[in-house]
């Protein structure tokens, strides 16, 4: 890939912005306790941290999952499920360039929470990671319906938008890896 296809400093600071605010809704939002999210463990990687299988040719996000265990425990009751947030930065860019209307830090923020939205879920078992093909579009719809309520009461400047071009992207379907 091509470096301008990558996030550059000033991109990787407004996501880490993003990333805050996108953290303390959905979980003032689903009323989670910080041991929440030790339980869901996750992380968040833009472009030039992915494994070839993460990458995209199409989603702006996608939500990896891999069965984690501490390097000292043997046991599978030590096991644990670990999501990776993989952001598609040639995608992200892509997109910016070609909608007009959009601007970078409210569409990471909407990504961020989407894709949280979709962890917590898998968390709560609200919803299968390995669902049939099916039903991944009406989850998709869900998450969409759940993202803009966790973010309808924040004041953020050019959300609008983003929310008016996820409502025509969730006619599309959902993006995740089990890995």
């Amino acid at each position: 890939m091509n470096p301008a296809q990558y996030f550059h400093q000033h991109h990787k600071e407004l996501l880490k912005e993003a990333t805050v605010i996108a953290e303390e809704a959905t979980s003032d939002f689903f009323k989670l306790s910080p041991c929440h999210w030790r339980r869901a463990r996750y992380d968040i990687l833009t472009l030039e941290a992915l494994r070839d299988e993460e990458i995209s040719s199409h989603a702006l996000a996608l939500v990896a999952k891999y069965d984690g265990c501490h390097k000292d425990r043997l046991l599978r009751s030590a096991a644990f499920d670990f999501y990776r947030v993989c952001l598609q930065d040639h995608n992200i860019l892509k997109t910016l360039q070609h909608v007009d209307g959009l601007s970078l830090f409210p569409l990471l923020l909407y990504i961020v929470t989407h894709e949280l939205v979709h962890i917590v879920r898998f968390s709560q078992f609200l919803a299968l990671f390995e669902a049939p093909e099916e039903h991944k579009q009406e989850e998709e719809r869900r998450v969409h319906r759940l993202t803009q309520k966790i973010l309808a009461p924040l004041k953020v400047r050019d959300l609008p938008p983003v929310m008016r071009y996820y409502d025509a992207r969730t006619q599309g379907g959902l993006q995740y890896a089990n890995l």
